[in-house]
């Protein structure tokens, strides 16, 4: 039998393998800049480029958008830019709520092996702080529930401003006694102050926030002390959390009648602890303890004199508090400059050794054991005359020292690091003026005095605070040593503020400058378009100022603006 033959029809064509090698003719695969190199590689490459190549890698391709978005890339390039691993300017514990600070992490992240500092997002960060570095900033106008204006107020002419978080406080327009309480959203809550002792309607002289740490459970609480012309002050505790509009103080103190003539203008409040400066330049200590408020101690100067800082600190060695004040000092015969004075206040009851301040005989009877008081204390002064013979060098100091006296002095600030001086504009009236004026009335007037041109009003004095620790076989002196000059504002400061290591002062005129006194940068931040804002544009000498990691709220002859840097 024969076999059989094959048909002449062709083939079907092959099935093709899946391990079949592909013919370099058929398939070419073509090597980029992506595919050729790891990612952990093309990271180290970009660790090399500024934010401004960072950011124009952006749009070249998807992968490289990618790559340049890394969290961990922008923590390098801001902590090497910036030295610091925060944001700077902020005060107490009083963090923000709205999360723009945080970057969400996906759901398959473990929260329990991640550092705090992975979930901030470090892009974000590096433009806040650049926005600072630039002066770049949106500005908005405060108003009232009414909708109007708030401006200045007349009768009172320094309207006071402080900062807690994404909070703004500030003393009311409408009603003197009263304090606004702003969140984010522009909804305001009223902090009702109702003066005892005053026959028509008492103003707020000064407003003190909370430094110490809150509790996990008083997390939405903001303490806060508000101060009376009258003298009396309230401690309240306002709850963000609750609907309520209005809040009532949980305390209240009326003074005795010799401290009630002098108002506070400066307080400082670190729970329990309440330190105020009335306008006499009288320090007085409270305890706020057992929900009760007991005077303390009360001191009294006779070589310090308004304007004047206050910063308070607890010392986590020991039970005790760190009280840091800058203020003007008279330098013979019609000049001044600035000192400061470090006072440890402590409840062990132990007396200081040396104190340049007079202790109230009637503060010192009614002395309670365990009360808080001043044990030790330590001053210096930027202009000081070494006693005995001198040689050229401590000539040549004096000499310096000598051209930087001031006629008048507008403002002085500290954060107790960094000490500021801004000199006042002789031909302005400032409370350093009025004081001074009031006090040598039926003197003789002394001629004129012109400050050197590299120290006139617009020009501040940087000063960097020596402090050495208290050790227990003797206590060194603090040391006031002149770093440089501040330039850039024109015409005279209005008011200053100062904090972690940057500085920002308000003009007469409404500009506002921003340094960094670590590094030595300073920049104009940007000011309202001419004609967007309604109001008052003439100059003013009594402002306030206040700022914190992302804004600026000032309060001057605009009324109160905000300045914010995450935008």
């Amino acid at each position: 039998m024969s076999k059989h033959r094959l048909s002449p029809a062709p083939l079907p064509p092959a099935k093709r393998l899946h391990n079949t090698r592909i013919s370099s003719q058929e398939h070419r695969l073509i090597t980029t800049f992506d595919n050729a190199l790891y990612d952990e590689l093309i990271l180290f490459i970009f660790s090399f480029l500024n934010s401004r190549d960072l950011c124009a890698m952006h749009g070249t391709n998807r992968n490289c958008a990618r790559l340049a978005s890394d969290n961990q890339l922008w923590k390098a390039l801001f902590v090497r830019e910036y030295g610091k691993t925060r944001l700077r300017g902020g005060k107490g514990f009083y963090g923000r709520t709205d999360g723009r600070s945080v970057k969400p992490l996906p759901s398959r992240a473990s929260t329990s092996t991640s550092s705090a500092d992975d979930a901030l997002d470090w892009r974000w960060m590096y433009r806040i702080s650049s926005n600072w570095k630039n002066g770049r900033c949106a500005i908005e106008k405060f108003t009232d529930t009414n909708g109007t204006t708030l401006a200045r107020t007349p009768a009172f002419p320094r309207q006071h401003v402080i900062l807690a978080g994404g909070f703004t406080i500030s003393s009311s327009k409408s009603c003197g006694s009263s304090l606004l309480v702003r969140d984010n959203n522009g909804v305001s809550r009223t902090l009702l102050c109702r003066s005892t002792l005053a026959t028509s309607i008492a103003e707020i002289s000064a407003i003190a926030l909370d430094q110490s740490p809150p509790s996990l459970s008083s997390s939405h609480i903001i303490r806060l002390a508000a101060f009376l012309t009258t003298g009396e002050f309230s401690i309240f505790e306002h709850d963000h959390s609750s609907l309520s509009l209005t809040t009532t103080p949980k305390q209240t103190y009326v003074p005795s009648a010799p401290h009630r003539a002098s108002p506070v203008t400066h307080a400082a409040y670190n729970h329990p602890l309440l330190v105020t400066l009335s306008h006499s330049f009288t320090l007085m200590i409270y305890d706020l303890s057992n929900d009760s408020i007991t005077h303390t101690q009360t001191l009294t100067s006779f070589t310090s004199h308004p304007p004047t800082s206050l910063v308070l600190s607890a010392m986590p060695s020991a039970a005790s508090y760190k009280l840091i004040m800058a203020y003007a000092i008279p330098v013979y015969p019609a000049h001044w400059s600035v000192g400061a004075t470090e006072l440890i206040i402590s409840p062990s009851g132990i007396l200081p050794r040396k104190r340049p301040f007079a202790t109230s005989s009637r503060a010192s009877e009614s002395l309670l054991q365990g009360a808080f008081e001043v044990s030790v204390t330590r001053s210096t002064r930027a202009f000081d005359v070494p006693q005995g013979w001198i040689d050229e060098q401590k000539l040549q100091l004096m000499r310096d020292q000598w051209g930087r006296k001031v006629r008048r002095v507008a403002d002085t600030q500290t954060d107790g690091k960094w000490v500021v001086l801004a000199p006042g504009d002789v031909t302005d009236i400032s409370p350093i003026s009025q004081a001074s004026s009031e006090s040598q009335q039926g003197h003789p007037q002394t001629l004129p005095y012109m400050s050197p041109p590299s120290h006139t009003s617009n020009h501040l004095q940087l000063y960097r605070l020596h402090v050495p620790p208290i050790s227990s076989s003797s206590v060194h002196t603090p040391r006031l040593t002149f770093v440089r000059t501040l330039h850039g504002p024109l015409g005279s400061v209005s008011a200053l503020s100062l904090a972690d290591g940057r500085c920002v002062s308000l003009s007469a005129n409404g500009a506002i400058w921003v340094w960094d006194l670590e590094g030595g940068d300073g920049t104009e931040v940007a000011g309202p378009v001419e004609g967007s804002f309604t109001g008052t544009h003439g100059a003013s000498t009594y402002g306030t100022i206040a700022f914190d990691e992302r804004r600026i709220v000032s309060a001057g002859a605009r009324g109160i603006e905000e300045r914010r840097f995450d935008i």
